[in-house]
């Protein structure tokens, strides 16, 4: 698990033809790391399952 360091804004779109959702993350938050990339980002989940790449220095990875 990873913690979020700096609250952000992220887009959620759960299909194609879905409207693009906004979901706010607040210091402290605990979501699941699922893949870090060679890049500065990482695949996270929310705790209600939702999928998100977000830059790393959000996060407190350790």
């Amino acid at each position: 698990m990873a913690t979020v360091k700096e609250a952000f804004t992220a887009k959620h779109q759960g299909s194609k033809n879905a409207a693009v959702e906004e979901v706010s993350f607040p210091p402290g938050e605990e979501v699941q790391v699922l893949k870090e990339w060679k890049n500065d980002a990482c695949l996270i989940k929310s705790r209600d399952g939702k999928v998100f790449n977000v830059p790393k220095k959000y996060l407190n990875l350790g």
